[in-house]
This record gives C-alpha cells, sequence and structure tokens, in this order.
C-alpha cells in the first residue's frame, strides 16, 4: 500500500509537469514527432507516437506519457541502487526527481527523453550481472534505440562493455552491435531530408569560440543534475574506473561541442546516476547533497523565465479553425511546424496567386497584393491575419 501511495504521489508530480508544458504550445520539434515528418530522426519513435494521430487531446496524451516514463524511471534508479544503504537509496532516488532536466524535460515530446531513458536501461545492464541469456535481447533494445534517436550512438562504449563483460565471441559481438549501425546508417543514406539535418545539426556552432563552447557544455551538465547528481556522479564515474561510462561521458560532451540543443542535457543523467551506483561513497553525507539538491532545483524553478501562456501560433490558428469557410492557410515568411500542427487545414507558403483558394492568410512578414482579394482584417490578436469575407 505504500509503494502503491508514491507511485501515485509521483504520477501527480508528472501530470502537473505535463500540464505545465502543455500551456503554452506545441514546440517545432515536437510538432514532427506529432505529425511524422520523417526528419530529423529515424522511425520508431514517431510511428508510435502518429498512431495516436486521431485520438482527441493526443498532444497532451503524449506529454503526460512521455512525463510518467521520465518520473516513475526512479524505480529503476532504486534498483539499481539496492545494494546501498537504504538512506543512499533514498538520496538517489531524490537527486533524480529534482534533477533540473527531469523537471524540465518531464512533459516535452522529445526523443532526447526516449534516448536517456534507454540509456538507463543499458547503465543497469552494464552494472547487474547474469546478462548471458539476454544478450540477444540487449541486441535488440539496441536496434530499437538507435531507431529511436541517432543520439543512442552516445552510448555505444556501454553496449560495447556489456558484450565484453559477458566474453561474447568478436563475431558475434561485431554483428549484434555493428549491424543496426550499419542499417541505420543506410536509412540515413536514402533519406535526403535526415541526411539534410545532420549537416545542419553539424554546422549549427560553427564560428563560435571553443571557450563558449566549452562554458555551454558544462552549464548543460551541470543543469542535468542539479549541479549536485552532476558532480558527484562524475565524480563516481572516476572512483568507481567505469571507463564505458567515461567514453560515453565523453561522446555526449562532444555532441554538445558540435550540435547543442536546449533539451540534450537529459543525455547526461543516466551516466551520472551510473557513477553513483559504481561508488556509492561519494553520497556520505547524503542528508545534506538531497538537501542541497531541493534548494538549486527550487532556485532554478524560481528564477526560470515560466511560459504560462500561449504562442502566437496556438492563438490564431485556434481562430482560423473556427472559420467556417473551406480552403488552404497561407503564411507569410518563415514558419515553423508548430503552425502545422496547430491548424486543421492545410498551410502553404505565401504567394498571391494562392490567394483565391486561402481562407486565411498569417503575415509573419508582407503580404502584397491582399487587399483586393475581398479579406478583412482580425483584431486583438497576436499577429497580423487577415480572414475571407
Amino acid at each position: 500500500m505504500r509503494r502503491l501511495l508514491v507511485i501515485i504521489g509521483i504520477e501527480g508530480f508528472a501530470v502537473l509537469l505535463a500540464l505545465y508544458r502543455g500551456l503554452g504550445a506545441v514546440h517545432t520539434d515536437e510538432a514532427k514527432y506529432l505529425l511524422n515528418i520523417p526528419y530529423p530522426h529515424p522511425p520508431l519513435g514517431r510511428f508510435l507516437i502518429n498512431l495516436t494521430e486521431s485520438v482527441p487531446h493526443n498532444e497532451m496524451i503524449w506529454r503526460i506519457i512521455f512525463a510518467t516514463l521520465l518520473t516513475q524511471a526512479v524505480w529503476l534508479v532504486a534498483h539499481m541502487a539496492k545494494r546501498l544503504k537504504p538512506e543512499n537509496r533514498l538520496t538517489l532516488c531524490g537527486l533524480w526527481l529534482f534533477s533540473a532536466s527531469v523537471m524540465f524535460q518531464s512533459g516535452t515530446i522529445m526523443m532526447a527523453v526516449l534516448t536517456a531513458l534507454q540509456g538507463l536501461v543499458l547503465v543497469w545492464l552494464l552494472l547487474s550481472q547474469g546478462n548471458k541469456r539476454r544478450l540477444g535481447w540487449i541486441a535488440l533494445f539496441w536496434f530499437a534505440s538507435l531507431f529511436t534517436a541517432y543520439q543512442a550512438v552516445l552510448y555505444l562504449p556501454i553496449v560495447v562493455a556489456i558484450f565484453w563483460k559477458e566474453k561474447v565471441r568478436p563475431l558475434h559481438m561485431g554483428l549484434a552491435i555493428g549491424m543496426p549501425m550499419l542499417l541505420i546508417g543506410f536509412y540515413v543514406a536514402s533519406n535526403p531530408l535526415a541526411a539534410a539535418s545532420f549537416i545542419s545539426a553539424g554546422e549549427q556552432n560553427i564560428g563560435q569560440s571553443l571557450i563558449h563552447l566549452l562554458q555551454t557544455t558544462t552549464i548543460s551538465w551541470l543543469w542535468a543534475g542539479s549541479a549536485v547528481l552532476s558532480i558527484v556522479g562524475l565524480i563516481g564515474i572516476l572512483k568507481g574506473k567505469q571507463w564505458a561510462l567515461l567514453l560515453s561521458f565523453v561522446l555526449v560532451c562532444a555532441f554538445h561541442i558540435t550540435s547543442y540543443r536546449m533539451y540534450y542535457p537529459v543525455l547526461f543523467l543516466p551516466l551520472l546516476v551510473g557513477g553513483v551506483v559504481a561508488s556509492p561513497q561519494v553520497l556520505r553525507k547524503s542528508a545534506s547533497l538531497l538537501a542541497l539538491q531541493i534548494v538549486i532545483a527550487v532556485y532554478v524553478f524560481a528564477h526560470t523565465q515560466l511560459a504560462f501562456y500561449e504562442t502566437g501560433a496556438r492563438t490564431v490558428m485556434r481562430q482560423v479553425n473556427q472559420l467556417q469557410s473551406n480552403g488552404v492557410v497561407l503564411i507569410s515568411g518563415s514558419f515553423s511546424h508548430s503552425w502545422q500542427y496547430e491548424s486543421t487545414s492545410p498551410i502553404l507558403h505565401y504567394k498571391p496567386a494562392l490567394l483565391s483558394k486561402a481562407k486565411a492568410v498569417v503575415c509573419l512578414d508582407q503580404c502584397p497584393g491582399i487587399a483586393g482579394y475581398g479579406f478583412y482584417q482580425i483584431e486583438n490578436i497576436p499577429q497580423e491575419v487577415w480572414v475571407r469575407r
């Protein structure tokens, strides 16, 4: 009964985080997954999300699912720490729940969340015994991880270490680990949009100084575990001589340097947990560490700009979707996939020649020629919007 109450309490925490994330609007990358657009990631995750396309409120359903997965993963953390002292085990669970990456990325429909959870499973397998009988399932899990998001390759050293620890023959290890990577390579080569996203991501940080990139990566690492878990986790990796975790940590850092996104810090999290489990001595002052973690988490949450308001895309499209007329929606200027997700009508780039087919025009930029087509402008709305009379 006590465990059930804890599960319900954690789930309430997850739902609150998901509701907060749903107050604003769909992020452009979230829209790509909800619309099943074939980039930037492989098909598995977005295919599963797209299965509920016709379900009412599917966005909020997936926000709650993602938040639930990330917060309830604390039970796997507790299982990993079962050999630790009870107070240290409880502390590690608290460090997980009050890490900034859990609080701020729960409820985001991002593949980085799933990849981090897959990384946590791999770390659990690395630190556990008796993997000989489930090596086939581990290979299949590695395949599924790669086809969920390319970033799963950052945990390659952990997968190699799992097979190496079980003394798997090099040929079998190469097939189990290398074949999924070869297949994902074929997928990228056959998908121009995926290849283009690779190039775009690789060019993102061009022109920035190395000092700035290192500062950004350091902040991301500290943010991942609200500083406390970040520091004790890395110390645990070094003291426990967990070279596979350290190599993955270096890969995640290198990935941040070449292609940083605000939702990548969570990729550090499973490695930090593994470091603490491998070297529990880092939790000698467990009560003080957990108290400090909670204080930092509250401070970060209090000093973060919370968006309890809708974005322009959601506000505008709610008005446009209520129109009784049929036709496409034209948008002048650059717009993200979030506009496509919010609209119930097809969206096209603005061209005067298409005005005869349009029921509404959103002017994020200049809209030349619109005055002569019988449109009138909606007032009291964030963007300039014209609808057909």
